[in-house]
């Protein structure tokens, strides 16, 4: 949580110092800390902050394709408690989900700050995101079923975790590298196309397993995302060996391997 915030704090102020605005700067200088730390709930994960920003309140700029929200002085007002309250449940109980999979450390170190972007229809497509600049931060749509949540929540939080560990280990995937995503349909570069090898095994893995508890709509959408993912990472397997070998650090690339290749068995 501390390391989330942290990277909030450090977005805010530089947002605000090229604003030249001197009370926020100040505020994530002298006060955010504390504020901040007050919007975590307790969930079976450990503090999460669960927040569900308006659309007008994501920023939109050049460090991500995608509008994404930065924790400021605006999230301490009573509508976003009162939200962060009212979802919090649901996190709580997605937490439950990822927990009965074995794959709860990761997103516990990972997902510290979920911030929930709209509520989709089991029928329509649910984005979700994480950048760079927020570690530790997913962005997703949600459905109001915990199991579904709980996939997204993985699926970001695998990004976020080889984010880091490329960070860590001081890897730098070249991009002039291409190789076609199944995900996508089109040549995608080797740092992204390397990504979706991680993070979709990883949900195909969790959806084989919460599947077996979970009821309803959620076990109907996690048997589809199965059945779609099987295809894909075959189609994937040869590019992907491939791809593999430019990762110079050998744990981690038997890391990546490990999870595409159990995924595969499923």
């Amino acid at each position: 949580m501390a390391y989330a915030l942290a990277h909030h704090r450090l977005e805010g102020a530089e947002n605000a110092a090229r604003r030249r605005d001197t009370t926020t700067l100040d505020w994530y200088r002298n006060t955010a800390a504390p504020a901040l730390a007050r919007l975590a709930h307790s969930t079976r994960l450990g503090p999460r902050i669960v927040i569900a920003p308006n659309e007008d309140e994501m920023i939109r700029g050049p460090h991500s394709d995608t509008p994404y929200y930065v924790l400021g002085p605006d999230t301490t007002g009573p509508d976003t408690t009162g939200a962060a309250q009212f979802l919090a449940a649901l996190a709580d109980d997605a937490s439950g989900h990822i927990a009965a999979t074995g794959l709860e450390e990761l997103v516990e170190a990972h997902a510290a700050v979920i911030c929930l972007t709209g509520r989709r229809s089991p029928d329509q497509t649910l984005r979700s995101f994480a950048i760079t600049r927020l570690p530790a931060t997913v962005f997703t749509d949600h459905t109001d079923d915990a199991a579904v949540l709980g996939r997204d929540l993985v699926h970001e939080a695998a990004h976020n975790w080889l984010n880091d560990a490329l960070a860590a280990l001081h890897i730098t995937i070249p991009d002039d590298e291409t190789y076609f995503s199944p995900w996508r349909g089109t040549q995608w570069p080797a740092y992204g196309f390397l990504h979706a090898c991680f993070a979709f095994p990883l949900t195909m893995i969790y959806a084989a397993r919460a599947r077996l508890r979970a009821t309803g709509a959620g076990n109907a959408v996690l048997a589809d995302h199965e059945r779609q993912q099987r295809p894909r990472l075959d189609a994937a397997q040869d590019d992907f060996t491939r791809a593999v070998k430019l990762i110079p650090d050998p744990g981690l690339r038997e890391r990546l391997d490990t999870v595409f290749q159990h995924a595969r068995t499923l």
